[in-house]
């Protein structure tokens, strides 16, 4: 029985270790471009969701509404991104990049990809693997947070 909980603390302790450093590419990468690791990743997630409302937002975050709200009040002010009625529901507001949020990310997706460049050497036949065991852990995990009701 101990093996199998050093397997666990070993799979937890990888995901922790892989986790923060890539929160610490995202944070030199935002630091660079002087922006915070929050706002660069709405201006991701706009970028990859075009006129979406602060509520969807907030979700994909995983921040609450009025987070959400003041993060994208402070982008608005630094002209990172707009915020327009929308012309089917006039209550809800859709956002959209600015140019200089454009720029901001274009410049965020050629870092990252300089930092992650070297991944594309894992061979084909690994990387598979690893996105199959990737999806079993995901599920998994899904399951059980599903189970609690978390």
């Amino acid at each position: 029985m101990e093996d199998k909980e050093q397997q666990l603390d070993d799979i937890f302790s990888s995901f922790r270790r892989i986790s923060h450093a890539f929160q610490q590419l995202l944070w030199k990468d935002a630091e660079e471009l002087d922006i915070t690791p929050t706002q660069l990743m709405v201006l991701r997630k706009i970028s990859a969701n075009p006129d979406i409302g602060i509520t969807d937002l907030a979700e994909l975050l995983h921040l609450g509404n009025s987070a959400a709200s003041g993060v994208v009040d402070r982008m608005v002010k630094a002209d990172l991104i707009t915020r327009q009625r929308s012309e089917v529901d006039r209550r809800i507001y859709n956002l959209a990049i600015t140019e200089k949020g454009r720029e901001i990310r274009e410049r965020s997706k050629q870092s990252l990809r300089r930092h992650l460049l070297p991944l594309s050497n894992i061979p084909a036949e690994d990387a598979g693997e690893l996105l199959r065991i990737h999806t079993e852990i995901i599920q998994i995990l899904e399951q059980g947070r599903d189970k609690q009701n978390l």
